[in-house]
Order: C-alpha cells, then sequence, then structure tokens
C-alpha cells in the first residue's frame, strides 16, 4: 500500500499552489482525481440490453463513490477557518472549483507583482534566481516573450557581474532567420540559455564549475 500524500491545510492564498498540487497529487493516487474533469456515467436506458443496464450501473455507483471519495478528501484538507464556505457543494467538481474561484484568480496577480519588484543577488546562485523568474513569467496571466523575459532580466543583473550585457560592445549577432526580427533580438532571446551554458564552464577566480565568479567563494 502506497503511503498517503501528506498535505497541509489551506488556510489562505498563501499557501494555495503548494496545496493545490499537493492535492492532485493525493487524488491521483487515490485514483479518483478523474471525477474532477469527467462527468458522470450516463443513466441505464429504459429499454436497453439487461447486461449494459447492469454496466452501467454498475459505472454509476463507482463514480458517485469516487466522487464522495475525492469530494472528502479536498474538505479535509481545507482548515477549520475556511472549511464551512465549501462543505456545502455536494460533489468534488464543484467544490474544488468554488476553492479555485477564490484563491486561484489571485495567482497570477502576486506572480505578477513578485516579477516586477525582482532583484538579483549577489549571493544567491545565479541559475537559481533565473528560475524563479522563469516560473513567475510563466504563472503571469499575460506573460512576457522569451525576447523581453531575456530583456527584462539583462536589465536588473547587477553592474558588477561580468555576464551583463554591455549595451556599448554588442556581441556578434546570430545571422537572422526570421522576417522582422532584429539581430540584437537574437541575444535577448538567448540570454537565459547563454548564462546557463557559462555556468559550465569553469571560474575564472578558483576553476570550478557551476558557479559565476560573481558567485565564487574560493
Amino acid at each position: 500500500m502506497g503511503t498517503a500524500t501528506v498535505v497541509k491545510p489551506l488556510d489562505g492564498a498563501k499557501g494555495y499552489l503548494r496545496w493545490k498540487e499537493s492535492m492532485l497529487l493525493r487524488l491521483h493516487t487515490a485514483g479518483v482525481a478523474y471525477v474532477l474533469s469527467d462527468d458522470p456515467p450516463p443513466p441505464p436506458a429504459a429499454a436497453g440490453v439487461k447486461e449494459d443496464c447492469e454496466a452501467a450501473a454498475t459505472a454509476r455507483r463507482k463514480w458517485a463513490r469516487d466522487d464522495a471519495v475525492c469530494r472528502g478528501h479536498i474538505l479535509a484538507a481545507l482548515s477549520d477557518r475556511i472549511f464551512p464556505d465549501y462543505v456545502r457543494h455536494g460533489t468534488a467538481r464543484a467544490a474544488w472549483e468554488a476553492v479555485a474561484r477564490t484563491y486561484d484568480v489571485h495567482a497570477y496577480r502576486v506572480a505578477r507583482r513578485m516579477f516586477y519588484d525582482l532583484t538579483f543577488d549577489d549571493g544567491a546562485p545565479l541559475l537559481e534566481q533565473i528560475a524563479h523568474a522563469e516560473a513567475l513569467n510563466a504563472a503571469m496571466r499575460f506573460t512576457l516573450s522569451d525576447g523581453d523575459l531575456a530583456d527584462t532580466l539583462c536589465q536588473i543583473l547587477p553592474q558588477t557581474w561580468p555576464c551583463r550585457p554591455s549595451r556599448a560592445r554588442e556581441p556578434a549577432a546570430r545571422p537572422c532567420t526570421t522576417s522582422g526580427t532584429s539581430p540584437g533580438s537574437w541575444r535577448r532571446i538567448a540570454f537565459p540559455e547563454k548564462i546557463r551554458s557559462s555556468m559550465a564552464s569553469e571560474c575564472r577566480g578558483c576553476g570550478e564549475p557551476r558557479h559565476h565568479g560573481c558567485n565564487c567563494m574560493g
């Protein structure tokens, strides 16, 4: 028997994303997550074949049981403070969507605010900070294109970092293959990947790989 996924009870918008993903893992593990998207089986036909009617009735009973189990899991993972607001929903899908209407609507706003407040920290791993920026961008309702994202990251890199692109010394651009794409945009689009590639090379300070000179502890 598999170990049940431990889910911290949801008590507000702050922990919603982790709660949502943990709940989906639990519901898939229990084999009942399908009721969140699938409609219940149709009732048996009045003049149908006996075997078909019995199969349809069995399928409906199974769906009803799985829906009750799924609903129970969702409600059990809500804090005492918000539990009364959702217990009135009679199906798992209704309860799930009601919680999402309350908390999912704020997720993209939080991500947008965090993205535009983003700063790079000299003491933190560079790749982690890039991944964080990309995740925040993906969570926003209106995401930046690869080019705009890379350009934004270029602008907020600390001036002291050697990997910060210099406007005075623009690197050679990759040949343009798309109509209307300026040569400089190739640098911006490839910038996060260029940083990742540079991290595979040795640090000039200590000779070790997987970090940049501005993060060197040697």
